[in-house]
């Protein structure tokens, strides 16, 4: 007899629809499985026999041949088990074949029946209801996450024996259905409030002005200066996730098995903050399943990077594509993927080995040293800084002034309303943040009067920018206009966003000790 079922298969952050055939007929008793199989799908065989054995299905000695389909897709996972059980036993004559048409299947067997979870349960559920199927049978385990697509069923069962049973329609189980209400008002508190940092205005407003607009930071000085504290302060002051914000970073999250039970959707921008020792395929994503990586499950959140220049060349040197494009395009084993990246990224750095340059009585370094620490970061990667902030020294746990200082909420409110100001202004476009600026939507939004252009090109001139630092320090001048309520640029904006961009040539241009950068 033959009946066949539908499951899904990852690729990348993506599922794609799996046929799961099924024959039995007479001939000497064997079981093959075919169809471009990995390991793990090829180890289903035995979980399977033995999990419908122990569920009571009876497995009879004749020729069984199932089949994966599309033959030239590589099946890989646990997520197989279910749907090759299901078929099985419709083929077996225990199931009716109608009951399965309308229903897609995945999950893991254990030995005696239970269903255990799996990785990307989401975007199965997604795929599923893209292909037309009107429900999805997943592990208990999974339900949570998948519940929050829309237009399907979500049917959560916890053994195989459970799943067969409400198959043959001996028991019913409601469908799930998720609850964005609990996703509301759910705030993150911040490891870090604004008022606990004493002092450090100006570096309060870049790290303000770059959540404001989305833009990178990265911020210089002394160890024990607040940089790691200022960058754990910034995740209090991060505007809430939209529903498809919600949706995209659990789709991803879901892929690389890390979310959590308690809570199956991001309800918060992440903040990922990678060791300086990670690899270079872990930062950007890879391994046998081209798994996202620390630059990808940063998306719509902030990666910060402490003791920026510990990071290998290499490592930093990925995200020269991602802090550009937004994205970043892995090739492995033969399949290129393009996975979403965009994110904030907050670096953090000393300005040389001992961390005292340019305080020549405390730095202990020579200026080649201080060169050769310097310049572990390129030029290409600098230049993608929006903002570049020096540390004042001196102020942190001792505070010299009894001035209040304005909390992480104070900041929140100013931050909300310039978002608000530029997802009005860029409700048309394909953009949603002034970082995002570039071509004809900078003339057309960051147009300048005659003396602020002409103002603009002599800031660039002085601080001998390229092209793409020169659009950079506009886009960031357009933030601090939003900031203003101000839609038109003004001068202050421009000479303030210079001032982020002026403190990087400080300490790389020109190199001490006389000589010069290469």
């Amino acid at each position: 007899m033959y009946s066949k079922v539908y499951s899904a298969g990852l690729t990348g952050l993506e599922a794609q629809k799996i046929l799961v055939e099924a024959d039995v007929s007479g001939g000497l008793p064997s079981f093959q499985m075919v169809g471009l199989l990995a390991s793990a799908v090829k180890e289903a065989r035995e979980r399977v026999r033995i999990s419908l054995q122990n569920s009571g299905v009876v497995f009879p000695p004749k020729r069984i041949t199932v089949n994966l389909s599309p033959a030239d897709i590589r099946k890989d996972g646990s997520g197989f088990d279910l749907p090759i059980a299901i078929s099985l036993t419709a083929a077996f004559g225990m199931i009716p074949i109608s009951y399965t048409e309308q229903m897609a299947f995945a999950g893991e067997l254990s030995l005696d029946g239970r269903i255990h979870g799996i990785h990307g349960a989401l975007p199965i559920a997604i795929v599923a209801r893209e292909s037309g199927f009107s429900s999805v049978m997943l592990p208990a385990a999974n339900v949570a996450e998948a519940s929050f697509v829309e237009g399907i069923q979500v049917i959560g069962v916890h053994t195989l024996k459970e799943a067969i049973a409400f198959l043959r329609g001996e028991i019913a189980i409601p469908p799930a259905k998720g609850d964005w209400e609990k996703t509301r008002g759910k705030m993150q508190l911040p490891e870090v409030d604004f008022s606990e940092i004493c002092g450090q205005k100006t570096a309060k407003k870049a790290a303000e002005t770059a959540v404001a607009g989305a833009h990178n930071l990265l911020m210089i000085g002394a160890p024990g200066t607040g940089k790691t504290m200022l960058a754990r302060a910034v995740a209090g002051i991060m505007p809430p996730l939209s529903r498809k914000e919600m949706l995209e970073l659990t789709k991803i999250y879901s892929v690389a098995g890390q979310l959590d039970e308690t809570m199956p959707v991001i309800v918060h921008r992440p903040f990922r903050a990678p060791h300086h020792s990670i690899s270079p395929a872990a930062f950007s994503g890879g391994g046998s399943k081209v798994v996202p990586g620390e630059i990808t499950l940063a998306q719509n959140g902030v990666l910060f990077l402490d003791e920026l220049p510990e990071f290998s060349r290499t490592t930093l040197e990925m995200l020269r594509q991602p802090m550009e494009e937004g994205k970043i395009h892995l090739s492995r084993l033969g399949h290129s993927f393009e996975y979403p990246a965009k994110m904030m990224v907050i670096g953090a750095m000393n300005p040389c080995r001992c961390g005292f340059y340019p305080d020549m009585q405390k730095c202990r370094c020579t200026p080649a040293q201080v060169q050769s620490y310097l310049s572990r970061l390129s030029e290409p990667l600098l230049d993608r800084m929006d903002l570049c902030v020096e540390m004042e020294k001196g102020t942190f746990g001792l505070p010299e002034t009894q001035e209040k200082e304005e909390n992480s909420d104070q900041i929140r409110s100013r931050v909300l309303a310039a978002r608000e100001r530029q997802e009005r202004r860029y409700l048309r476009e394909s953009i949603c943040y002034n970082s995002e600026l570039d071509g004809k939507l900078m003339e057309k939004y960051c147009l300048l009067r005659k003396g602020e252009k002409l103002l603009w090109q002599e800031l660039c001139e002085q601080l001998e920018l390229s092209a793409r630092g020169a659009k950079r320090l506009l886009r960031v001048a357009r933030t601090l206009a939003d900031l203003a309520e101000q839609e038109q640029i003004r001068e202050e904006d421009l000479f303030e966003a210079s001032l982020y961009k002026g403190i990087s040539r400080k300490y790389w241009n020109p190199v001490p000790g006389g000589a010069q950068r290469r």
